[in-house]
């Protein structure tokens, strides 16, 4: 599984202290993200996990949502994503940060 949850923080550039160039980059705050639902191709069909981000108050989501997340026991979250793929050793409940899933100079997507 290689994917995390974010949100757009804005532009900056970089310089380039060797040659002087301007990088122009995205700021992206990644993470933490949680575990909520782990679908597996027996039960379910296919493989994923459903990660949430985003912290919220109760106030802000459904009753059938807050029951979905004190399963996975964990706090109010606003934004739910399924990444398909095999979940390896991540299990319910689970803190997923940048660090443990990229490498540090790795190229990824963004969308």
């Amino acid at each position: 599984m290689a994917g995390l949850l974010g949100r757009k923080l804005g532009m900056t550039q970089v310089f380039d202290p060797d040659d002087g160039r301007v990088e122009r980059v995205t700021v992206i705050e990644a993470g933490p993200c949680f575990v909520t639902a782990i679908r597996r191709a027996e039960r379910d069909g296919y493989d994923a996990v459903q990660l949430a981000f985003g912290e919220v108050r109760e106030k802000k989501l459904t009753k059938p949502e807050l029951g979905h997340l004190k399963k996975a026991s964990v706090g109010a979250l606003r934004h739910l994503s399924e990444f398909r793929g095999e979940p390896g050793e991540l299990e319910l409940g689970a803190e997923v940060k940048v660090d443990s899933i990229f490498e540090r100079g790795q190229t990824v997507k963004v969308s």
